[in-house]
């Protein structure tokens, strides 16, 4: 059996595991003893999993396959952020980051190639979408990339919108939930939307991961030029639906705002803002704009993010201010993928011209 004709054993969870190696003769426990190999040791070759016998690893070897994403291009920036450009067993790119702060190491994951959502802050935004990542490849980000120290907390805020990708990103959660695996509590990961206003009870209800929203716009009219998707969810329904959500326990939305130079960070807005949320457990999440060569918004000042600030804190709103990471290594969203096409491109034409003059001679 080639390897295009095997099944693919990453991703499944561990019943399906246990389902398939039942099916092979062999007892459930084997199941457990690979699902441990996969995840908790990240090991992809069936050869080397040294407690399961012989016979067992030759079986597996004949009917399934562990495939690998790979790393195309490593850009390492000088305050510690990793940015990588990964390549899917499809010839696909996506990009994953890795961010160390004091106490942590967060990894920021992508759950689609390219973007449905076409915002227009985004990188990605302007990429077409090609298709959803699968489970097992959203975690072999996790799995497969070299990252310069152990991953405490896993972020879904790279390329693509994961509610637009649900069943496999909720697959994906419970993967790195699992506690015989990954072991990564749901309290250390966060999954941003855009706000696709029907999948959020049921990810709060899933309980796999803290909820973040994108939201970027106190007004409609704000908010829909930037984030075509307001149409469909508009911020009243948005709103509504955040003030009526089921927690459990302390629980509470994170609300992302991107501030961009004279677009939404006016005083205005931040009063707009507190009017917004004021009634709804949450926290705002304040980032000054990532600026990229694709889009014409502008970062605002320092002093200009503070004093918003401010008037969210005096209004006794939690509020932290994110300051941009790995501004040196294109680590706007979606810019490494489109640099590298935009590269390849170039070199095919040179490679073009190169024969034309050869034919020419």
């Amino acid at each position: 059996m080639d390897s295009q004709t095997k099944e693919n054993l990453k991703g499944l969870p561990l019943p399906e595991l246990e389902a398939r190696i039942l099916a092979m003769g062999h007892p459930a426990f084997r199941a457990r003893q690979l699902y441990r190999w996969m995840y908790k040791e990240r090991e992809s070759d069936f050869q080397k999993m040294t407690d399961l016998s012989k016979q067992f690893r030759q079986h597996l070897e004949e009917q399934f396959t562990l495939p690998k994403i790979e790393v195309s291009e490593t850009h390492p920036s000088d305050d510690g952020t990793v940015k990588y450009l990964v390549r899917l067993p499809d010839g696909q790119q996506v990009e994953s980051v890795f961010i160390p702060t004091e106490g942590r190491a967060t990894l920021c994951v992508s759950t689609q190639v390219g973007c449905k959502m076409a915002c227009t802050f985004c990188a990605t935004g302007y990429q077409k979408f090609v298709r959803d990542l699968k489970a097992w490849e959203i975690v072999d980000q996790l799995l497969s990339v070299p990252h310069p120290r152990p991953v405490t907390n896993i972020v879904l805020m790279g390329m693509g919108e994961p509610f637009d990708n649900y069943e496999e990103v909720m697959k994906a959660l419970k993967l790195f939930n699992d506690p015989m695996g990954l072991k990564i509590g749901k309290r250390h990961i966060t999954v941003s939307t855009v706000g696709i206003t029907d999948k959020i009870q049921d990810f709060i209800d899933a309980s796999l991961g803290k909820l973040a929203i994108s939201l970027h716009g106190t007004t409609d009219e704000q908010r829909s030029h930037i984030m075509p998707i307001n149409a469909k969810f508009p911020l009243k329904e948005l709103m509504d639906t955040c003030r009526s959500l089921r927690f459990r326990g302390t629980e509470r939305v994170t609300f992302e705002y991107i501030l961009i130079k004279d677009f939404n960070d006016s005083d205005e807005d931040a009063h707009r803002l507190i009017k917004l949320v004021h009634d709804i457990p949450s926290k705002i999440n304040l980032l000054a704009y990532n600026e990229n060569p694709f889009v014409d918004f502008k970062r605002p000042s320092e002093d200009r993010v503070l004093r918003f600030q401010n008037i969210l804190l005096k209004h006794h709103l939690t509020s932290t201010y994110r300051r941009s990471r790995g501004r040196d290594v294109a680590a706007a969203c979606g810019q490494l993928r489109i640099e590298a096409e935009n590269r390849l491109k170039r070199q095919a034409w040179e490679r073009l011209k190169s024969v034309q003059v050869s034919a020419n001679l």
